[in-house]
């Protein structure tokens, strides 16, 4: 009999850090339990924890390792079996609507590999709120999800040589917008302006883990038209949610 994994579960990374995992596949309910338990080891500012990252389905706790590593291991799991992370936690958070021109070169494919026809499944986007599950890879990154079963297609088996900066592309379930230009395996389905990384703005990084983004579908004069924002974020707005 294969013995099953409970979660949380804390495990050593190297000489410095700690890794908490909260499932072993990505889905809302283990995505926000990393990003809640993210939050709260950021506020309780623990001794001897110097950094913490979320991912996907985890949550990193980089070390001090000049102080008492065992006495702040014990405190992180702790902290990690103090609540039910995995209940829901209504937390405030903002919403993103960015403009997006949907005709990438892999839309017809993509929406051939969801059995919709290219208007339905940009319609199907559009009118889903996907989540920052994890900012990676390039600054800025978001993996945003998830999107319907549906679009739970693998990547591409080869590599495209080269997708644009602030491309969307999508796979797994979930969109990403592309920090920089880049090789990939993902399927290229549209276009915005939306620079998720830009060292002159106040805050570089525009996204935070936790948000919301919402597409909405404009032509390709209006996209263009867009390149030239100052602030970067191609027209796209931000609003609180409370």
């Amino acid at each position: 009999m294969t013995q099953q994994t409970a979660f949380p579960n804390l495990s050593y990374i190297g000489v410095d850090g700690v890794l908490v995992r909260f499932g072993a596949n990505v889905t809302e309910t283990v995505n926000r339990a990393a990003l809640a338990f993210h939050a709260h080891v950021n506020a309780a500012d623990l001794d001897g924890v110097l950094e913490s990252a979320p991912s996907l389905t985890a949550v990193y706790l980089r070390l001090d390792i000049f102080g008492d590593v065992e006495r702040t291991s014990q405190s992180i799991e702790a902290e990690m079996r103090a609540q039910d992370w995995f209940v829901p936690k209504s937390v405030a958070g903002r919403i993103w609507t960015i403009p997006c021109c949907f005709d990438g070169p892999d839309l017809a494919e993509t929406a051939k590999l969801v059995g919709l026809s290219e208007r339905a499944a940009i319609a199907e986007i559009t009118q889903t709120q996907v989540r920052v599950l994890t900012l990676g890879f390039a600054p800025g990154q978001p993996y945003l999800g998830n999107l319907p079963e549906r679009w739970n297609f693998p990547r591409l088996g080869g590599i495209t040589p080269n997708v644009p900066a602030r491309a969307l592309v999508a796979a797994v379930s979930q969109l990403v917008i592309f920090a920089n230009d880049t090789p990939t395996g993902w399927r290229h389905i549209g276009d915005t302006q939306f620079h998720d990384f830009k060292v002159d703005r106040a805050d570089p990084f525009a996204f935070r883990a936790g948000d919301l983004v919402q597409f909405a579908a404009v032509g390709r004069a209006e996209i263009d038209a867009l390149a030239g924002a100052s602030d970067g974020f191609g027209g796209a707005t931000c609003e609180a949610l409370t």
